[in-house]
């Protein structure tokens, strides 16, 4: 106990945490605070997000906007548009206050970031809790100055973590928006990971940093806002100040990802200008009728026991921390992709700002590609495309809805509706991407390549990374359980179902049943009944002798439910 007192001590008389820091890791630089911004901090004289010693991003945040029953709100912290609408610490803290500050996991196990997380914790921040007794008390029990799953452990998430906690308390006179603070809190972690090269293997992981933001309804305006939606923003600058006039917008909506790329040859860069990819890895969950889950009582809202699960959403923590899985819902991808130029478009207020995040245009039209003067469309029928996606096209083709006014892009990936409610926080994980080719077209197949293996690396609960088609023949063992949706689909009459087995736990067993139901619920064939040890599976479902409709295949394991739906066509 003496032992811990002095500890304690010690860390009470040093700075707790800081309110900027600056991530150096593998290819990356990127200085940030404890207010949400990202990139347009000044630490240790970097004042942006660098790849490669070179500027690539001037600043980066969020929009977020939903009702308060029929009312709009929206808020944000977007620095290059006036925007910064949250201040350090839990709601109704006091801001500034040092205990607010970015805590950071550095030094070896036991140590003094370690100890420090213990005021973390007191602000919010989860743990690991490897004896199970509820409260973080990071002591070397076993005695070997190294960590073991039976001890506690900060939440940590990468080779690099760093945590902080704001709120959008900013003072009604000073938001960007009109309007009041909402009450919410957000638990952001910037993390990223150590990558190693080896054989001349490229590791996507030397390119990417990570943000993930727990979104907190404190309940203090009310508790449940309903059609919410997130957007990650970024004012990208390739080359930096030397080179911001000149870079292009785009979306990949199969990726998830809105990006900036250069229109060619950049003065700090050359040849070979990076694409800066803004790529959504978890969405937000959603609970939607008849798509996550069959709505039983016919109340609209998902009920456990009472209503039929089509989906699940995921919120994968990291090892050993596990993933999440919340049945009836899923996870939601991009659903929107919009840019705008500096000082032509910057949102004036609440309505404008989620206008934007719907993906409209600043005063609420749709875009119209056939006529949107800032683009041109290749090779397909302008009246088709999607509006809400802008520039989905392909620059490397050239086919498709495509950016042709090179200038100062800001651009905005959304995710949403959903529902934010007291007592059930949203975490969404945004992949900040910048991969470089050979030339600034070949830096888009780059990032696209990187923004696959990222997706796969998320998916292994960040713990295995594919870095070559080498390492796609190495045995590959999954660390979730995952039911894949069939392929084709819809489909006539065969399709095959994948679907992916952990190690399971010690003392369960390995029985694994795969089944087809029909809308009813009633089970029509049986594709998996047995042990089954870890790796992926496919199996192929011959509807031969079934009519035209809605079905629902069901992966079952002793922990696990997992049900997604498909559709015979005839």
């Amino acid at each position: 106990m003496k032992k811990l007192i002095l500890l304690l001590f010690s860390i009470s008389s040093t700075i707790l945490a800081q309110e900027s820091y600056l991530l150096q890791i593998n290819r990356l630089r990127l200085p940030f605070n404890n207010e949400g911004v990202l990139a347009n901090v000044s630490v240790s004289g970097v004042g942006q997000g660098e790849l490669d010693s070179i500027g690539f991003l001037f600043s980066a945040g969020f929009f977020l906007s939903g009702k308060n029953n029929d009312t709009v709100w929206a808020n944000g912290v977007a620095t290059a548009s006036r925007i910064q609408d949250y201040q350090p610490g839990n709601v109704d803290s006091i801001p500034y206050d040092p205990k607010y500050g970015i805590y950071v996991i550095e030094g070896p196990a036991f140590g003094n970031s370690w100890q420090k997380w213990r005021y973390a914790v007191a602000n919010g921040a989860d743990f690991y809790d490897g004896n199970g007794d509820g409260v973080y008390d990071p002591l070397d029990l076993n005695g070997n100055n190294q960590w073991d799953r039976n001890e506690d452990r900060p939440d940590i998430i990468g080779g690099f973590t760093a945590w902080c906690v704001y709120n959008d308390g900013v003072a009604t006179e000073d938001r960007a928006f009109e309007g009041e603070p909402m009450g919410i809190e957000i638990q952001q972690t910037v993390f990223a990971f150590y990558s190693y090269y080896a054989d001349n293997k490229v590791d996507p992981r030397a390119s990417t940093f990570f943000v993930r933001y727990k979104i907190i309804n404190t309940g203090k305006v009310s508790d449940v806002f309903d059609s919410v939606y997130f957007g990650s923003w970024a004012d990208t600058d390739l080359g930096g100040s030397d080179g911001y006039i000149d870079d292009l917008a785009g979306c990949d909506t199969l990726q998830n990802s809105g990006y900036v790329y250069n229109e060619g040859y950049d003065y700090s860069f050359g040849i070979n200008p990076p694409a800066h990819f803004i790529k959504i890895l978890q969405g937000p969950y959603s609970y939607i009728p008849a798509e996550t889950f069959i709505d039983n009582n016919t109340n609209g809202e998902y009920d456990e026991g009472a209503d039929t699960p089509l989906d699940t959403a995921f919120n994968f923590k990291g090892e050993p921390n596990g993933v999440d899985t919340l049945s009836g819902a899923k996870n939601l991808g991009m659903t929107s992709f919009i840019h705008y130029e500096k000082g032509v478009g910057d949102p004036d207020n609440q309505q404008q700002a989620r206008n934007y995040l719907q993906g409209k245009e600043q005063y609420g039209d749709d875009y119209d590609p056939c006529s949107w003067r800032f683009g041109v469309t290749h090779g397909v029928n302008c009246d088709e495309i999607n509006p809400v996606f802008m520039y989905s096209g392909d620059p490397v083709t050239q086919t498709g809805w495509i950016n042709n006014y090179d200038t100062d892009q800001r651009q905005l990936a959304s995710s949403g509706p959903f529902t934010l409610e007291i007592g059930k926080p949203v975490t969404i994980i945004i992949a900040h991407i910048a991969g470089r080719g050979t030339d600034s077209l070949n830096s888009i197949t780059v990032s696209r390549e990187f923004s696959e293996a990222i997706e796969g690396f998320y998916k292994s609960n960040f713990t295995n990374i594919v870095v070559s088609v080498d390492d796609e023949a190495e045995e590959f063992v999954p660390s979730s359980f995952q039911l894949l949706q069939n392929y084709p689909n819809p489909f006539n009459p065969t399709t095959n179902i994948g679907f992916r087995i952990a190690n399971f736990p010690e003392g369960t067993s390995g029985f694994v049943s795969l089944k087809v139901y029909d809308i009813l619920g009633r089970e029509i064939a049986t594709l998996v009944n047995g042990e089954k040890p870890a790796g992926s599976y496919e199996v192929e479902f011959d509807a031969s002798a079934l009519s035209s409709g809605i079905y629902f295949y069901k992966l079952q394991t002793e922990q696990y439910s997992l049900t997604k739906k498909m559709l015979l066509l005839k």
